[in-house]
C-alpha cells in the first residue's frame, strides 16, 4: 500500500485514527470484506426515509439552499 490517496478524505483515512487505517489495510487486503460491508451499507442507507413536505428541501444546486 503506497498510503497515497486520491482524494483529500481518501488521504485522511490513512493519515487520521488507528481504527481508520486499520479498517484501510482490512478492506485493502480483502476485497470480499469491502464488498460485504458496502452491500450491508448500501442497504441500511436505502432503507433511510428522506425528509418530504416542509421538513424536506430539494436543492436547485448542491452548494446553495433553496
Amino acid at each position: 500500500m503506497s498510503y497515497k490517496g486520491l482524494l483529500n478524505s481518501d488521504q485522511v483515512l490513512f493519515t487520521g485514527s488507528k481504527d481508520s487505517l486499520a479498517l484501510v489495510k482490512k478492506y485493502a487486503e480483502s476485497k470480499h470484506a469491502f464488498f460485504l460491508q458496502f452491500a450491508d451499507s448500501m442497504m441500511r442507507m436505502g432503507n433511510i426515509s428522506p425528509l418530504t413536505g416542509s421538513k424536506g428541501e430539494i436543492r436547485k444546486r448542491c452548494r446553495k439552499r433553496n
